[in-house]
């Protein structure tokens, strides 16, 4: 369980030192796979923007969503 201030924080520390940031869906859910490895791309508008490189595109997921997603 993680929430947009979370993910804001660490993206802007990792971007200080050049790390990449990631989530993980915390369990199997209709589309998702748990410990599946999802890129944080950006955060704005009290939202997450994630890659997921198992399909190629984007995801936007709001608070209520990143309930099931863990930051790494």
């Amino acid at each position: 369980m993680t929430t947009v201030y979370a993910v804001k924080q660490k993206l802007t520390e990792h971007q200080e030192t050049g790390a990449n940031t990631y989530m993980t869906p915390a369990k199997n859910m209709n589309e998702w796979y748990k410990d599946e490895l999802l890129f944080v791309r950006k955060v704005e508008n009290n939202e997450v923007t994630v890659f997921r490189s198992m399909d190629g595109k984007l995801y936007t997921l709001s608070e209520v969503k990143l309930i099931d997603f863990k930051l790494l």
